[in-house]
């Protein structure tokens, strides 16, 4: 039990939504990273950057999505696998950020 009367997470709860706070911050920076591009139109193209900045969207949303699921004991298994997709897709994004710099 904790404080409150609550449930205490665990561990890999806890890990898991340290992980997604930190991923949302990296998703965050890389939206806004590509989502510059296409205002200034350098680079490999309008459309890649574009559908770059939609994936750091998405990143965000699994992120969200994911805490939100470890958070609430709903689908925890899930949430942890939302999580999991989240860091890849920003570890393909960090790899792409840094070849298109």
């Amino acid at each position: 039990m904790g404080i409150l009367g609550g449930r205490t997470n665990s561990s890999v709860e806890k890990a898991a939504m340290a992980l997604a706070a930190a991923g949302g911050i990296a998703h965050a920076a890389f939206f806004t990273i590509f989502a510059l591009r296409v205002i200034g139109r350098e680079g490999f193209g309008t459309v890649g950057y574009v559908v770059l900045a939609l994936l750091a969207a998405l990143g965000i949303g699994l992120n969200f999505v994911g805490y939100w699921l470890v958070r609430t004991s709903r689908a925890r298994r899930w949430g942890y696998m939302m999580i999991a997709a989240s860091t890849g897709l920003a570890g393909l994004l960090l790899a792409v950020a840094s070849w298109t710099a």
